[in-house]
């Protein structure tokens, strides 16, 4: 068989150059398909949807994360302003001076006559002194002099009943006070006048 013979042969076996294409292998494409290695495919798909959800899932977590310590911080710094973080707003305390002597107001509701030398002489405190601050039951006094037993320079009066007191106190003004064990009884505290103060330094030599 010389050259152009077998390229006439060659070119009758092409299908490209036929009028006719012959018909597909059926049997070998179903083959094919049955002997291809989907396994692999699926996994690898599977782990790209897995990455892909867990970096949504990781990046949620994180911001919810941060907006979590961020309300802390709000909620935190809310309940500091709004009182030691136990849900109360704070209330203002009177704190006694260093050295203050703290004496309890007996309350009532009666009325007294004012009471002079001979009976507020009875108890075993007694001293003159200037109202400098009264907030709410609770009146703090400068001592101008003390009669009997004590020496503080300051003196804080507390009522220990929501009951009116006999005696209503009033910054910058001038009292006698007696006590006894601690406690104003009532009837024992006036409102000085220059008279009375008088009376009580000359009564106690003083």
């Amino acid at each position: 068989m010389n050259d152009d013979e077998l390229l006439a042969r060659l070119k009758s076996a092409d299908p490209a150059l036929t009028g006719v294409a012959p018909p597909p292998d059926i049997d070998r494409l179903v083959e094919d398909t049955l002997n291809t290695d989907t396994a692999l495919q699926s996994a690898t798909t599977a782990a790209g949807i897995a990455t892909a959800s867990w970096g949504r899932r990781h990046l949620f977590g994180l911001a919810a994360a941060g907006l979590l310590v961020l309300g802390g911080g709000v909620a935190g710094g809310i309940m500091a302003n709004s009182g030691g973080g136990n849900g109360h707003s704070a209330s203002a305390k009177t704190v006694a001076p260093a050295g203050a002597l703290r004496l309890t107001a007996e309350g009532g509701s009666g009325k007294c006559m004012a009471p002079g030398v001979d009976t507020l002489g009875k108890y075993p405190t007694l001293f003159e002194g200037t109202a400098t601050s009264v907030k709410g039951s609770t009146a703090t006094f400068h001592v101008d002099r003390w009669f009997k037993g004590g020496d503080a320079e300051t003196v804080v009066l507390t009522s220990d009943t929501e009951v009116s007191e006999t005696l209503t106190y009033t910054e910058g003004g001038h009292y006698i006070i007696g006590a006894e064990d601690g406690f104003v009884p009532m009837c024992a505290a006036i409102e000085a006048t220059p008279e009375d103060i008088a009376k009580f330094r000359q009564a106690f030599g003083s």
